[in-house]
């Protein structure tokens, strides 16, 4: 019985590698944009106040607004 390493992948044209690692900077650069995006919008929409906000729905879900005596 013979233990052989297998069938080996094909050799990658260096061009093609390039290639998909130019592609994978750019997903990457597209997903750290959006994540950085989104991180500014919440921070805005935290700094916004509580002005017109209503206190139930707002980011601290009322906290301190029900008494607990009823």
């Amino acid at each position: 019985m013979c233990l052989g390493s297998g069938p080996r992948a094909p050799s990658v044209d260096p061009s093609v590698a390039i290639e998909r690692e130019n592609q994978e900077r750019m997903e990457q650069q597209k997903k750290m944009e959006a994540k950085a995006k989104a991180l500014e919008e919440t921070v805005a929409k935290k700094k916004k106040g509580s002005g017109g906000m209503s206190l139930l729905t707002g980011s601290k879900g009322g906290i301190g607004y029900i008494d607990e005596t009823l």
